[in-house]
């Protein structure tokens, strides 16, 4: 079972809780650097400082800063799995899930059958980015979680179960699967255009659609933006089996396709938490004002290909997590990629090399540190941590 509680303070309430009276059975770290195996590690503090240095403790847009999130890791008692199982599975998950933010793992067998479980705290600051932790799906979460397990063995976990009236009322009536499990869902009249090197409106609006979800930060200014690109968003029937958006050119309504049926990154379930929560923000400002300039030049000149081009720019960077143009000219396995790389600096989709973190610190580019175990650690190694600036400036002196 996979339980998630949000933090909205100091790190330090929730280690006092899980240490309290010896109660740990032990503790694993990622990205973090504790003095010594055996000696007593405040990773609250290390957490807490590494928010401070980045501003991640301030409030957004009106709400309180989410500090960290907190993941309850619960095996399924039949399988009556061990410290070291559970350490294996907790971490694996963490390392996967997790591979830039701070993580400690803390394990109770404080149930009414001492079964182990696996308290996971996550720091709210991606440490290769210096930007906050977007709210993670938690099903996506669940899924993976789920896998993990699995390739260990072990029972299939449960999720956590809802207790809310609509909770009770889809147990009643089930909804139903999404008609496809693919991200990017193309049909196969789509794909024999596109192989023909002919228009195809499908393609179109999922090219607008696309460059649209990147750069917006609300669901207001999803629409707005998507409304300057000439396609509408409106609901689909209230007596569809599932909710999703509908999209749809202006100008020709006719021509209307359903968020799932471009893929399940373009469907209403997926977008709206991600827009509620501030957008995917994997672009800085700048690049977002650069990609909505030209989207909108593009669809005013007519110019599908630039806007195929921008679209197709935007997914790479999407899927390659690159932060800059040299990270592109990297990538660039093909005179394809060589192009968008070149067409993403003309634009000023990126900046030309990695930004440096806020208020001068520059973490570690490899935060896939190993794991470091304190108490009970059995062959776990110390893991990494970012650069802080004092380490900057004595590798400076070095």
């Amino acid at each position: 079972m996979l339980k998630t509680i949000s933090g909205h303070t100091s790190a330090k309430g929730i280690r006092r809780y899980l240490t309290k009276e010896g109660r740990a059975l032990a503790e694993d770290y990622i990205n973090l650097e504790p003095p010594a195996p055996g000696r007593p590690f405040d990773w609250a503090e290390a957490m807490d400082r590494i928010r401070r240095l980045y501003g991640n403790d301030s409030a957004w847009r009106g709400r309180r800063a989410r500090t960290y999130k907190h993941y309850v890791v619960s095996p399924d008692p039949k399988d009556r799995i061990s410290l070291d199982g559970l350490r294996a599975l907790a971490t694996g998950w963490a390392r996967k899930c997790f591979p830039d933010h701070e993580v400690a793992i803390v394990y109770h067998d404080d149930n009414a059958g001492g079964i182990p479980h696996a308290h996971v705290v996550v720091n709210n600051t991606n440490l290769e980015t210096g930007r906050r932790l977007q709210d993670p799906d938690p099903k996506a979460l669940a899924r993976s979680l789920q896998g993990a397990a699995e390739s260990l063995g072990m029972s299939p976990l449960e999720a956590v179960p809802r207790s809310s009236v609509a909770a009770r009322a889809e147990r009643r009536r089930p909804r139903p699967a999404a008609s496809t499990r693919r991200e990017e869902n193309v049909g196969r009249a789509e794909k024999e255009l596109s192989d023909r090197g002919e228009y195809s409106w499908v393609a179109d609006i999922r090219a607008r659609v696309r460059v649209a979800r990147s750069v917006a930060r609300s669901e207001t200014e999803f629409r707005s933006l998507l409304g300057s690109l000439g396609v509408t968003v409106s609901e689909n029937s209230p007596h569809a089996p599932r909710r999703d958006w509908v999209y749809a050119f202006a100008d020709r309504p006719s021509r209307r396709v359903s968020g799932e049926r471009l893929g399940l990154s373009y469907s209403r379930e997926r977008l709206e938490p991600v827009l509620r929560t501030g957008g995917f923000r994997r672009i800085a400002d700048a690049g977002e004002r650069a990609i909505a300039a030209a989207a909108r030049s593009a669809v005013e000149l007519g110019d599908l290909e630039e806007l195929r081009t921008l679209s197709e720019a935007v997914a790479l960077v999407e899927s390659s997590r690159a932060t800059c143009v040299a990270d592109l000219d990297r990538l660039a396995m093909d005179a394809r990629g060589a192009e968008l790389a070149a067409y993403a600096r003309r634009i000023g989709m990126l900046p030309e090399q990695r930004p440096e973190p806020r208020l001068g610190a520059k973490p570690s580019k490899s935060c896939l540190g190993r794991v470091a175990g304190n108490r009970g650690s059995r062959g776990i190694g110390s893991a990494e941590t970012p650069r802080t600036p004092e380490r900057q400036e004595r590798g400076k002196q070095r």
